[in-house]
């Protein structure tokens, strides 16, 4: 099977698996969650701030002729998806506008999926460990915020999901809306890491944590695939 679809379906099943964790008893409530988010938080910072930096010379091609005295384009976005996402979440939860505060976790999927779709792309190698990093971000978030208990979301998740996959195997998203995209959600994943993923109280749930961003670190050193 092809790893990036492979990949997309332990992602999927992630989404179904999260808010009934429960049944793993103190394993999910302790040290395991602390180990997740710690794990999440690294990937952020090893893999996913340095693909900023990476897509600055794609948007600085596209977009000097527009904006020829802004540098740091990606970083710019990486602020306004912080600013973006925290707006979204800071709404009232209602019926009404209840797709509002989840719309960008729906883009994120959207990205993931569209990266999968290419195995050798170079953002996601090596495949295994990017599907562990965004696993433990879409488990601690999914039980922690408890957005896919209602069965549209969950729907809806997954669906944004393999649409990105669909889309960016049938065609070649431009490297431009890439970077773009790329760097908005990483601002949300920043924000959702602070938010919902640093352990609170617990010295054990820390040292847990601490493990799980070394580990990870230590992955991506062993592999030779951080790339700064």
């Amino acid at each position: 099977m092809n790893p990036g679809l492979l990949a997309l379906l332990v992602l999927a099943a992630i989404h179904l698996f999260a808010n009934r964790a429960k049944v793993l008893g103190w394993v999910w409530h302790g040290p395991f969650l602390s180990f997740a988010s710690g794990l999440s938080l690294a990937y952020v910072f090893v893999d996913l701030l340095p693909a900023l930096e990476r897509g600055e010379p794609v948007l600085k091609r596209t977009f000097e002729d527009v904006l020829p005295f802004l540098e740091l384009h990606t970083y710019l976005i990486a602020l306004l998806g912080i600013l973006f996402y925290y707006g979204i979440q800071s709404c009232k939860s209602s019926h009404k506008n209840q797709w509002l505060p989840i719309s960008g976790y729906l883009l994120f999927n959207f990205f993931v999926g569209a990266s999968l779709s290419d195995s050798s792309n170079p953002e996601i190698q090596p495949v295994t460990l990017f599907t562990i990093a965004i696993g433990m971000h879409y488990f601690v978030r999914d039980h922690l915020a408890n957005v896919t208990k209602q069965p549209a979301v969950l729907g809806a998740l997954i669906f944004t999901l393999f649409a990105g996959y669909i889309i960016g195997y049938l065609t070649k998203i431009p490297d431009a809306v890439s970077a773009i995209g790329i760097s908005f959600v990483a601002g949300g994943i920043l924000l959702n890491v602070f938010h919902y993923e640093l352990p609170k109280k617990e010295k054990s749930g820390y040292l847990w944590f601490v493990f799980g961003a070394l580990l990870y670190t230590a992955m991506l050193l062993g592999v030779g695939e951080v790339r700064l």
